[in-house]
């Protein structure tokens, strides 16, 4: 049983960093897309900044940012997740 417990204490922590570098890249990926069209289908036009869509395009791109680099993730990740 010992080994089981070491065994989730050791990993768990790796795992979620993980996770969390891939929904970051995630979230900037989309945000990209939405505010200066990185690989966006041609001849799609940038929403306005204050647009639902801007503002969502604003949060994911830099919402995305912070949680890559690690800086203020439960508040990001609350405000992110609606």
């Amino acid at each position: 049983m010992a080994t089981s417990d070491s065994f989730h204490t050791t990993w768990t922590p790796r795992i979620l960093s993980v996770l969390r570098l891939i929904v970051a890249f995630l979230l900037i990926a989309h945000g990209a897309q939405k505010l200066f069209g990185f690989l966006a289908p041609p001849g799609m036009q940038g929403p306005a900044l204050l647009s639902q869509i801007g503002i969502g395009g604003l949060l994911e791109f830099f919402g995305g940012g912070l949680l890559l680099i690690g800086l203020f993730t439960r508040p990001v990740a609350f405000v992110l997740s609606g």
